[in-house]
């Protein structure tokens, strides 16, 4: 289990939620609906679903080495 580094181009996003839905415990959807980050690090595998699912490619997850 690797550590991710999260990132969403927010300009992109157009609030479908299916990220806050699969990864809950780091990404949430804002007053505007659109998604924001609970944590920026995190070892939850759930970001990659989450990133691939993502319609709009709004989301970018990057493996930090050890």
């Amino acid at each position: 289990m690797g550590t991710y580094r999260v990132v969403i181009d927010r300009e992109l996003c157009a609030g479908y939620g299916v990220c806050a839905e699969l990864a809950p415990n780091v990404i949430a959807l804002d007053e505007r609906n659109e998604a924001t980050l609970r944590v920026g690090e995190t070892t939850d595998e759930s970001v990659l679903a989450a990133a691939d699912q993502c319609p709009m490619e709004a989301i970018a997850v990057f493996s930090k080495a050890a």
